[in-house]
């Protein structure tokens, strides 16, 4: 009797496995109806999942995905250095991280070819433009002296950046690729996941689209105060970009591949 249980514990272990490690690949885009001004971002991910009793279907996971949704590139531009200038080049990035922590709930106590589960999340969403700029003296070669306090040889700013709580979902499946591809080994170790979600902020973001920046010309028929600068001092090129701030509302779909151990 007591062979028959370890056994079955041990196919359930097998069957199951407590520990979940995951890489995905996510594409969060915006209700335009509440964030018209707001683009498409595609991220890549990565959870940790813990089952905290053997055969339970309950794992608390964590997600982290990065990504930007639109970015700008600037090369025929000048860095005003000692009251010389030197070619530089400057990148304008805009872009959101998320940092999910979920209870997910998986369907059964018994793993299938294909197995559904649902989590409700609650995190942080960071979001931010950036802009760094790498100047270079008449050879081609980096400067070794830009002046900056950590002797950095880039130089770069965060005009617009904003982190917040967020909470939303995720419902999808888990397709065994061991059973699927008859691969031998251990039973469910590789797992396809495919899956959407929603996001939803607790306050207003204010965030921007590095794609739609101005010069200063373009400003005399717009509010100055609905732009910032997001040029970094000393450089010929003036760019602006307009602003924007609005509730989060984001949904996304998700694919990638667990883990399981």
């Amino acid at each position: 009797m007591l062979l028959c249980l370890d056994l079955k514990s041990q196919e359930v272990e097998e069957s199951i496995g407590r520990t979940q490690f995951g890489a995905h690949i996510t594409i969060d885009s915006p209700f335009k109806s509440v964030m018209p001004d707001m683009s498409t971002t595609g991220m890549f991910a990565i959870s940790l999942g813990h089952s905290p009793f053997l055969g339970s279907p309950v794992y608390f996971e964590f997600k982290a995905a990065w990504g930007g949704y639109s970015t700008e590139y600037s090369k025929d531009i000048y860095y005003a250095k000692n009251e010389w200038w030197y070619t530089a080049e400057a990148s304008y990035n805009s872009g959101f991280q998320k940092y999910l922590l979920g209870s997910k709930l998986m369907a059964g106590k018994e793993f299938r070819t294909i197995r559904g589960f649902a989590t409700p999340q609650i995190g942080l969403l960071r979001m931010r433009s950036k802009t760094t700029v790498t100047y270079w003296d008449g050879t081609g070669t980096i400067w070794d002296n830009d002046g900056n306090d950590d002797g950095s040889k880039t130089a770069s700013k965060t005009p617009v950046k904003q982190t917040g709580w967020v909470y939303g979902g995720e419902i999808g499946a888990e397709i065994t690729l061991d059973k699927l591809f008859k691969i031998k080994g251990d039973k469910n170790t590789f797992r396809l996941v495919l899956s959407g979600s929603f996001l939803r902020g607790f306050k207003d973001y204010t965030y921007t689209d590095v794609n739609n920046m101005l010069s200063q010309s373009d400003l005399e028929d717009q509010n100055p105060a609905d732009f910032v600068l997001m040029s970094h001092p000393n450089v010929d090129e003036v760019k602006y970009v307009k602003t924007s701030t609005s509730k989060l509302q984001l949904w996304g779909i998700n694919i990638g591949v667990n883990v399981n151990f």
